[in-house]
């Protein structure tokens, strides 16, 4: 405390005293000088205030206190130290009121007279003081038997601070604070307290909503853990167990919502007395008490070792005296502040690089959207002229197919009609000459037959030289008639025969120009083939074509939602005239 800082103690005493208050004071001056030297002598001394743990003499104790009060000016600025000791040794409940507002100096509040006008002002943060009030009050151990704490004069207290100080407002950890301190004394000498310990404590900075001094509260505490308690220590690193999570409630209520009452009384004596220092002391006492059991535990069971702590409700001097055995190195503590504060400025320029990196990101894949969209639209377009250029392709080759097969029936059918016709007719004109070419045999056979039957007549005529030269006649012209019948006979034949080989030429020429239509239509037929093959083929490219165009319509939706809307009539109309 600012009021209350360390300083030489002067060894005369107030001239008013006695002789026995000279004495006492005396010691308490020695105490005083031993505890400056080392602060373990304190419990080593005999007398009045020879230990903590020992039997209490509050008659001479109180009166002491009620000197101090007393006499607070001249105590304030040259007997701190003794202060100090009281402080440690318990402040009398009846005295306990007065002796916190001489501490923190809360006459001297300048907002006392605004009270009342605080009260009628509204706050943002009331609903959220009733709703910690209905949670917290009264089913914590410190509102139970405290009759004269009602939840409205809380209620006030709380509203009145968070309309006075709207940065920090209302934090959780104040409702234990205000109770405690409305168990000793008014609404409003309350709320004078409670603004100079926010102002002069640290407890505002712990309060604000940056974090920035619980942050570096926590950071001490965990490398106090880490030099004195390296064990424990190492197995919090093994669990993962972060020292804030226990931690923070200890610094924001000075452990009012973790000890017995009875203890954290005495705890926030001393804290009025000598700040936050008393945290760290007895935080850590409380692990180093603890360390053995917590090193079997797990998370879970770490968390709820920490959190029941009613064991020293009976006997806080015990706990006290464990604090003042824990080493606390003001300077090493400033040290650990340092470090802190590199580590947060480290971590501002890291942020501030992740901020700027953030930025860059975002102005990238704004960038990298508006390409994929001009690429898309880039694209679609040319998905669309290959894809109507593969339509007129196709078109033409179905038309060329049409075509084909339209002459190839019509070659068939030309093909096809006329040569059976003349083949029949080349055929029965093939046989007719045959049948010719026969009779005139059988008739040139005849008349071969017949002439050599006249020769045989004409011979026996002649042999017996009976012949008439009459009949010799007719024989001769009977024979020359025969002989010009079988001369025309053989013109026939030839005639016959020449006509047969005619025939046979033009069956042969015929025949030739069946197999020529033959080979064409044959060679027409695999044309018509490859030609469906290929439109089969054109067909399956399509198809991968119209699958390509989905996929990259899905990407242009997915990646481009801002996509211009003149794209997608377009679209609609390709895919239509591609379905039809």
């Amino acid at each position: 405390m600012d009021s209350l800082t360390v300083s030489s103690l002067s060894s005369t005493p107030g001239s008013e005293l006695s002789t026995d208050e000279m004495k006492l004071l005396a010691k308490l001056e020695e105490q005083n000088r031993l505890l400056e030297t080392d602060s373990k002598s304190l419990y080593s001394v005999n007398g009045v205030l020879r230990n903590p743990t020992s039997p209490k003499t509050f008659s001479l104790e109180e009166n002491i206190w009620e000197n101090v009060i007393n006499e607070w000016e001249d105590w304030s600025k040259r007997k701190v130290g003794q202060i100090k000791v009281l402080t440690r040794r318990g402040v009398p409940a009846h005295l306990r009121a007065m002796v916190w507002q001489l501490l923190c100096d809360s006459g001297n509040v300048s907002v006392r007279p605004q009270y009342s006008d605080l009260l009628k002002s509204s706050s943002p943060s009331e609903t959220l003081i009733h709703r910690d009030l209905t949670r917290t009050f009264p089913h914590h151990q410190l509102f139970h038997n405290h009759q004269s704490i009602s939840k409205e004069t809380l209620f006030n207290v709380l509203k009145a601070y968070s309309v006075l100080d709207q940065e920090i407002g209302y934090c959780k950890g104040s409702v234990f604070i205000v109770g405690l301190l409305l168990t000793q004394m008014a609404e409003e000498e309350a709320f004078c307290v409670f603004v100079r310990l926010m102002k002069d404590f640290r407890m505002r900075e712990l309060y604000k909503s940056s974090r920035d001094e619980l942050g570096c509260c926590i950071y001490q505490f965990d490398s106090m853990i880490k030099e004195q308690l390296p064990e424990l220590h190492s197995h919090f690193q093994t669990q993962g167990f972060q020292t804030s999570v226990f931690s923070s409630s200890w610094f924001y209520s000075i452990f009012l919502s973790s000890l017995p009452i009875s203890a954290a009384m005495r705890i926030f004596d001393i804290f009025m007395c000598e700040g936050l220092e008393i945290v760290f002391r007895v935080g850590l006492a409380v692990l180093d008490m603890k360390q053995t059991e917590l090193i079997k535990l797990d998370n879970e069971g770490m968390m709820k070792c920490l959190q029941n702590l009613e064991s020293w409700e009976s006997n806080p001097d015990l706990m006290i005296e464990a604090a003042y055995q824990i080493k606390y190195n003001g300077s090493q503590m400033k040290q650990f502040r340092k470090d802190y504060e590199a580590i947060k400025a480290k971590e501002l320029e890291e942020q501030e690089e992740l901020k700027g990196l953030c930025s860059e990101n975002k102005h990238l894949k704004h960038r990298l959207a508006i390409l994929e969209r001009r690429c898309s639209e880039k694209l679609v377009s040319q998905l669309r002229k290959e894809l109507e250029k593969t339509q007129l392709n196709i078109a033409s080759s179905q038309n060329a197919l049409k075509e084909m097969q339209a002459n190839t029936s019509q070659l068939e059918e030309i093909s096809a009609a006329p040569d059976e016709h003349s083949v029949l007719y080349l055929r029965t004109e093939l046989i007719s000459c045959r049948l010719r070419e026969a009779e005139a045999l059988t008739e040139l056979k005849q008349l071969k037959n017949h002439i050599k039957d006249m020769d045989e007549k004409l011979q026996v005529l002649c042999g017996g030289q009976q012949r008439v030269s009459s009949t010799q006649n007719d024989l001769q012209v009977e024979l020359l008639s025969t002989r010009l019948k079988e001369t025309l006979t053989q013109a026939i034949l030839k005639e016959s025969r020449h006509a047969l080989m005619q025939l046979q030429t033009q069956n042969e020429i015929h025949r030739n120009q069946l197999k020529r239509t033959e080979a064409h239509v044959s060679s027409q037929r695999d044309h018509l083939q490859e030609l469906t093959s290929h439109n089969k083929d054109l067909h399956s490219q399509l198809q991968q074509i119209r699958c390509h165009f989905l996929a990259v319509q899905n990407k242009i939706q997915t990646f481009s939602k801002c996509a211009p809307s003149s794209c997608q009539p377009s679209t609609s109309a390709s895919l239509e005239h591609k379905d039809t």
